[in-house]
């Protein structure tokens, strides 16, 4: 069961900092739709779109593009349902430095944005 346990983690840190990495792409690209787009529904339902848009925007905005990133924590939550992978990130972008949080579905393997918390002093 230890070993179980291991390798989840293993496998969601590393599918975790390859949908990191991919946000942050189109994020510093301005893809916001897509971001969107391709979330969890469960991410869409949260808001519209239009306040999602303006969010991803805003975060773009004050903080500049995203840079390097340091894997914090990671927590694993399974259910009959589903399985979410929660990670926290220190992330260096070009305006400032924030903490990232962020929940993934992993679904068929992969991992789809479920939820998205930024925290910096530009927010303030």
């Amino acid at each position: 069961m230890l070993w179980q346990c291991g390798s989840a983690f293993y496998e969601g840190r590393k599918l975790s900092n390859s949908a990191v990495a991919d946000f942050h792409r189109k994020l510093n690209q301005a893809e916001y739709e897509v971001i969107c787009n391709t979330a969890d529904e469960s991410f869409r339902k949260g808001s519209n779109e239009a306040e999602l848009l303006d969010f991803l925007r805003l975060v773009h905005t004050r903080l500049g593009a995203a840079g390097a990133t340091s894997l914090q924590n990671i927590s694993i939550n399974t259910s009959m349902n589903q399985t979410l992978i929660t990670t926290r990130y220190n992330t260096t972008f070009s305006e400032d430095s924030a903490v990232e949080i962020f929940t993934w579905a992993k679904k068929d393997g992969a991992l789809k944005l479920f939820g998205y918390h930024v925290q910096s002093d530009k927010f303030k």
